[in-house]
């Protein structure tokens, strides 16, 4: 029995530390923002869809890794990824202009669309649909520490160095977590090898309810991701902040989400999870729109954005284990569609956020993000309804 929980602590620390370098590598440029459009000599909104790049890849590439993760292993997927993320880190020294390096974020993308739900999954494969919220919760609170220590880490490393410096120590540190899961990471038996590729696709799109979580899922992350996109640079240019001054606060905001995620573990398991996960929306929402849009004093927008990134994030453990629940034994695939999910409200975030930010400043981008959020709550509102009624109808039958 204690070999047995030993085997699952060092599982979701090896998993975690992998999610953790994904979360840094997708939000490694905001911080770098400026300093990439300097060197590139383009505008931080042009520069901002380097942020959005990624998610295209990604979006693309998590959907078809599931099914292969179902079929062939968790640990291969994973090593896979890693290695990739890898090189596209590493491969971002050698550029000398946007179109380079926007070809590095693009493989980038590839590699971390196979880590996120392969984890999940593997977490899923080891712990009993009661014990998952728990796990899941710190993995997800392992990638936003990410927000709390690497991007302000990588805020200073720009400032010394130069922005090319942040690349070397992630993918340094890549590298040093594919060892480490190379030589540990367990192999699980594959859970759906008795279905072949397009048939896991086939049993999770048949789930109604999974389309609306996914959906629900796209305007949230639209939201938060867009958060800390453009945050460095909303301080930069709204309070006079130089890229080093905006470590602590990006650290500040990243622990609110990081906290968030913890409590969206608990959330995730009670009754009234989609009530609560609806109001938690509207209210970070609104605290993000206040803070880009009123003029108020620096810290006190900071701290508005902590709390409306620790609101926001709650929702994100909800939607993993609302997946598990409804995926059966194609996890990995329906996680990839989650991850999908993700990018694509990634995507939104920072294009459309770049878009706004050119047309109105950052009110309007603090405005859409607002929207965003409100669109989130209005759709897992529909899911609870949906539930209500379907457990009507069960009953009179």
């Amino acid at each position: 029995m204690v070999t047995v929980q030993v085997s699952r602590i060092r599982l979701v620390a090896l998993l975690s530390a992998a999610v953790f370098l994904v979360r840094t590598v997708a939000m490694m440029m905001g911080p770098v923002l400026v300093a990439v459009a300097a060197a590139f000599d383009t505008s931080v909104a042009a520069t901002g869809q380097l942020a959005a790049a990624m998610g295209i890849t990604w979006g693309i590439t998590a959907p078809l890794v599931g099914p292969l993760s179902d079929i062939y292993g968790r640990r291969k997927v994973g090593l896979t990824g890693l290695m990739v993320m890898a090189v596209a880190t590493l491969g971002s020294l050698l550029v000398w202009n946007y179109s380079g390096l926007l070809v590095c974020r693009l493989l980038a993308g590839v590699g971390a669309a196979m880590i996120p739900p392969n984890s999940v999954a593997a977490i899923a494969d080891r712990f009993a649909p009661a014990e998952r919220g728990r796990p899941i919760s710190v993995l997800i609170s392992a990638s936003f520490v990410a927000l709390v220590i690497a991007t302000p880490v990588v805020a200073v490393l720009g400032e010394m160095e130069g922005w090319r410096l942040p690349f070397i120590v992630v993918g340094v540190s890549i590298i040093g977590v594919w060892a480490l899961q190379w030589y540990w990471l367990p192999e699980h038996p594959p859970v759906g090898r008795r279905f072949g590729f397009i048939a896991h696709f086939k049993e999770v799109g048949r789930n109604k309810g999974l389309w609306l979580v996914l959906l629900a899922n796209f305007f949230y992350q639209t939201a938060a991701l867009g958060i800390f996109t453009y945050l460095v640079a909303f301080l930069v240019r709204t309070y006079g902040m130089t890229q080093g001054d905006a470590a602590l606060p990006l650290g500040v905001v990243g622990a609110g989400a990081s906290s968030g995620s913890l409590l969206g573990g608990y959330v995730a398991g009670r009754k009234r999870r989609l009530s609560w996960a609806a109001f938690v929306l509207l209210l970070g929402g609104l605290s993000i729109g206040l803070a880009f849009s009123t003029g108020l004093r620096p810290w006190m927008a900071i701290m508005l954005c902590s709390a409306g990134a620790l609101l926001l994030t709650i929702f994100e453990p909800v939607t993993w284990v609302l997946t598990a629940e409804l995926a059966g034994e194609s996890r990995a695939t329906a996680n990839g569609l989650l991850a999908t999910s993700n990018q694509l409200g990634f995507i939104g975030g920072a294009s459309v956020g770049g878009l706004m930010l050119s047309v109105g400043g950052y009110p309007l981008v603090g405005f859409f993000f607002l929207g965003a959020a409100i669109a989130a709550a209005v759709v897992v509102i529909g899911i609870g309804i949906g539930d209500k009624l379907r457990s009507a109808q069960a009953v009179r039958i």
